[in-house]
């Protein structure tokens, strides 16, 4: 099954470059998607967005691009990991077992972000438990001298 490299960018400008980056590496228009909006959307709202979606502390002040590209072997891992970079990728996430289908959907990638947060939160330590408890065995005297 494949899997979904998902980045973020400083600018929906630079769409048709990572588009074009893209192509001349080999990835069709078919594997790859865009997420673009037609109308201003509100820092704040893209803030919130950005926070729910890769759940840091980011502010942000440009009308981001979010970029997902379908791959299916590590030789193509590395070549979108490459592209990333060359155009300032800001945040990327490798998201295993996802279907280009259901990364047509944002909001179901940010659910699979969410989980994967959740899942890297360290677990609690081992905890040393002793054995049964007797309580007190032994008088204990109050004010008198033995």
């Amino acid at each position: 099954m494949s899997s979904i490299i998902t980045g973020l960018f400083h600018s929906q400008e630079q769409s048709a470059k990572i588009a074009a980056d893209l192509e001349s590496a080999g990835f069709n228009d078919s594997t790859f998607i865009m997420y673009l909006h037609e109308k201003p959307i509100s820092k704040e709202i893209k803030t919130s967005i950005w926070r729910s979606f890769f759940h840091d502390k980011t502010q942000l002040e440009d009308d981001s691009l979010v970029v997902s590209v379908k791959v299916t072997s590590p030789m193509e891992e590395e070549k979108v990991t490459e592209i990333f970079k060359k155009n300032e990728v800001r945040h990327q996430n490798y998201l295993e077992n996802v279907t280009m289908k259901d990364a047509q959907s944002l909001g179901y990638l940010k659910k699979i972000a969410a989980i994967r947060a959740k899942a890297l939160i360290y677990s609690s330590p081992d905890i040393n438990h002793h054995g049964k408890l007797l309580g007190i065995n032994s008088e204990v005297l109050f004010g008198k001298n033995s």
